[in-house]
């Protein structure tokens, strides 16, 4: 009885699954999905217990390979592929190697094979097309002669071929054809290298919080500096979150016929190939055929980004010109209508061209869109010592963020976890800091080993991703980008005992910091340290820069402060002339027959020791030599350089020291029994040489300059004429030039303070009369007579 229930309940059992299954196809699908599963890990069971058994049977190697291979288990698909010399394991191994990603190691495989089967030979093109290899590519296509992919294969050949297109644009695009034939001669445009013909640019932000970038540009090629800019169009983007689509791209013959861009036009690589940590930092390069001198290039674009900043919110900055003119600019903006966006403009003095920087704003079926549009958009050209591009460029800044809150609340939640020591990181800042007792000195201890022993990666912040990486990658990997280092410069002076905070800046080539508009259009990221009672900022990527020290991109900057408990909007300092400093003591003996013997010592403080420091370490010995050789000869015709040396070039806590010495056959101007001196004043009159400027005069840093010269005259040599001092002080600078001579001895001494960075255009033209007048009073010279 107790059988007979038995089968009866597996019997309903059974009809019970079955009508289940009757009516509901999915619960089929899925069961028989989690049988397959099953039986392919136990025949991998299987046969990785018949290969510990049996471990150089190649057939069983490849037959275990291709079980893996089947089911996308690529790593040990290799493995096992890598070890049968089967026929068929070298092709399975490029293939997967090929779908993994390593390209290389599949072109090895490919190039060993002599003889390669239909699909071997189509992968085979596909691997050397991911690698630009195009000729080897079209030359593998065309080895196919069976159907299953010949198909395929003319699909490949004719993608990179892209044949010369005898249709004229006209025939493919009206609307671009009525462009070309509207648009102004270049003769307009004297100093343009191109023409920008149209810049149509449209951003799309979904309900779902994801962005649509469209662009679509033609540009017209006038001369040879339009071939250089314009022959290429990089396209950067994150891996990660983004992905680029051609439309199209092409180049327009100047008789109008079109020849298409093709794949070996194009190439999608990494932006920092060496440096694995950022290998989503991409970029898709468009390089346009047959550029020449009236030609035009047209390509559209569609970059699709899956999320935005902080997955909800986003930037962006549109600036009105460019290095070339733009005869028609138009951008769109379109957002759910729910959505809201902040709009500031900048620079709005500069737009002498009268740009429209309102929008026209539209609502259609839940959308709301605002357009820009402008014609005839001057080119910027540059002049000396102007402004960066983003102070000086009309723009209109777009944000979605309501609150500096909301950034800080995103962005710690991404640093947070990042700032943790390892027992590495403990141990090496118990080294770096042992037997120190000032805190200055220990925080300068950590921050030169960041500095200079933490290879600075060169990923603009947020090229790359806004989160930072762990500080223990960072510190065991020894390279990082800004965010990087500033995170493992902050775990370092935490571990010290100190109060340290990342701090997200705008640098002087970008948008300032506005404390009453919201915006994530910082570019870098910096750290600061408490240091009695205040801030003290560093940036750990200027490698030659000390700590008390900041990179002139770096000060007098608005930025954020990120700190444990809310954040800081704080500013970055602008040193005083006295930091930034450039010392130059020359020695001079001149002998009786008028050769010359010297030594200079040149010193350095703050932005000069940086690029000083810079220079020495990574110019070429030989090539140091040969420039200091070419200096000395400013002063004796034919000098020779009798040695140089370098003090402190490895240590950031004390000031470089440049000292070299020389001998020359001349150093005096003869002129019957008068010898006149060389100018031993010296002052840049390169910021006044234009009659008037569009931009400011803006230096990058307060600074002063020093110059003393000894010259020790030989016996029988009168003084004839020795200027008088100069001395000058204004709202600009504070200037002074004195001679004295005393017996045989000529000291000249020079002293220049930079009081103002800039100099506005309302102020050029007394400030050009001012330094014309200072030039002209220093063009004076020591003249000596020669006695009988």
């Amino acid at each position: 009885m107790k059988k007979i229930r038995g089968v009866f309940l597996i019997g309903c059992l059974f009809l019970s699954l079955c009508g289940c299954f009757a009516q509901d196809p999915a619960a089929r699908a899925r069961h028989y999905a989690r049988e397959a599963q099953e039986r392919y890990e136990a025949a991998a069971r299987l046969y990785e217990r018949i290969l510990a058994a049996a471990p150089d049977s190649s057939r069983i190697r490849l037959a275990a390979g291709m079980l893996y291979f089947s089911h996308g288990d690529l790593d040990r698909a290799i493995g096992h592929l890598r070890r049968s010399k089967e026929p068929d394991a070298a092709k399975y191994q490029a293939i997967a190697l090929y779908r993994s990603g390593d390209y290389t190691s599949a072109l090895e495989i490919c190039s060993r094979q002599e003889r390669k089967d239909d699909e071997f030979q189509y992968y085979h093109g596909l691997i050397c097309e991911k690698l630009n290899l195009f000729d080897r590519a079209l030359a593998a296509y065309r080895g196919i002669g069976g159907k299953a992919f010949a198909g395929k294969a003319a699909e490949r050949i004719a993608a990179i071929e892209k044949a010369v297109n005898t249709r004229r644009i006209g025939d493919i695009d009206p609307g671009v054809a009525a462009i070309l034939a509207g648009s102004p001669e270049p003769a307009q445009y004297p100093q343009a290298g191109a023409l920008i013909l149209l810049s149509d640019e449209k951003v799309q932000i979904t309900a779902g919080n994801t962005m649509v970038y469209l662009l679509h540009y033609i540009v017209r090629i006038v001369n040879e500096r339009g071939k250089e800019r314009f022959a290429e169009a990089p396209i950067e983007y994150d891996s990660t979150d983004e992905k680029v689509i051609l439309e199209y791209a092409r180049t327009i013959r100047p008789d109008g016929t079109v020849v298409d861009v093709g794949s070996r036009h194009i190439r999608d690589v990494s932006k920092y190939l060496n440096f694995p940590l950022y290998s989503n930092a991409r970029v898709f390069i468009i390089s346009f055929p047959e550029i020449t001198e009236g030609a035009v290039i047209e390509y559209k674009v569609a970059v699709h980004r899956s999320q935005l900043i902080n997955k909800k919110d986003f930037v962006i900055p549109l600036s009105l010109q460019a290095p070339e003119p733009v005869i028609d600019s138009r951008f769109e903006l379109t957002i759910p209508s729910s959505r809201k966006v902040n709009i500031r403009t900048v620079n709005e003095r500069y737009n002498s061209f009268g740009a429209g920087l309102s929008p026209a704003v539209m609502r259609d079926n839940g959308r709301i869109t605002y357009r820009w549009q402008c014609g005839n958009i001057p080119q910027i050209i540059p002049e000396p010592q102007m402004p960066p591009f983003e102070e000086i460029n009309p723009a209109v800044l777009i944000s979605s963020f309501d609150s500096w809150q909301e950034i800080y609340d995103w962005w710690w939640s991404l640093a947070k976890d990042k700032i943790k020591t390892t027992a590495a990181i403990s141990q090496k800042v118990g080294e770096l800091t042992a037997g120190i007792s000032s805190d200055e000195a220990r925080i300068a201890s950590i921050h030169n080993f960041c500095a200079q022993k933490i290879r600075y990666v060169a990923v603009e912040y947020g090229q790359a991703g806004y989160e930072p990486h762990q500080a223990g990658d960072i510190f065991q990997n020894k390279y990082g980008d800004c965010k990087d280092q500033a995170i493992l410069l902050v775990a370092m002076l935490r571990e010290a005992g100190f109060e340290a905070w990342p701090v997200l800046i705008p640098t002087s080539d970008s948008f300032a910091m506005d404390g009453e508009f919201p915006a994530m259009l910082f570019n870098h990221c910096i750290a600061a340290v408490s240091l009695n009672g205040k801030l003290a900022f560093m940036d750990p990527t200027a490698e030659t820069c000390s700590f008390g020290d900041l990179p002139a991109g770096d000060q007098d900057r608005t930025v954020l402060v990120i700190k444990e408990n809310g954040f800081e909007i704080a500013r970055t300092p602008l040193y005083p002339a006295g930091h930034n400093t450039v010392s130059q003591r020359l020695s001079l003996s001149i002998g009786p027959d008028e050769g010359v013997t010297g030594e200079r010592a040149v010193s350095s403080k703050g932005i000069y020791d940086q690029t000083q420091r810079y220079w020495l370490l990574y110019t070429l010995p030989d090539t140091v030599k040969d420039t200091i050789t070419s200096k000395i000869q400013e002063i004796s015709i034919g000098a020779r350089l009798e040695g140089y040396s370098v003090d402190n070039l490895n240590d950031l806590n004390k000031p470089l020291m440049l000292r070299y010495s020389f001998a020359g056959p001349e150093f005096m101007i003869p002129a019957g029994r008068l010898r006149i001196l060389p100018s031993l004043a010296s002052i840049d009159m390169s910021s006044v040489s234009k009659k008037a400027r569009v931009y400011p005069i803006l230096y990058p840093v307060l600074d002063s300059r020093n110059i003393e010269t000894a010259i020790y005259l030989p016996p029988g040599y009168d003084a004839r004429y020795v200027p008088g001092p100069i001395e000058e002080e204004n709202q600009w600078m504070k200037f002074s030039a004195r001679y004295d001579l005393e017996a045989r001895t000529l000291l000249f001494r020079q002293s220049i303070e930079l009081r103002a960075r800039s100099v506005t255009q309302e102020e050029y033209p007394a400030y050009k009369a001012f330094m014309e007048q200072l030039g002209l009073r220093l063009k004076q010279r020591v003249v000596l007579e020669r006695k009988k």
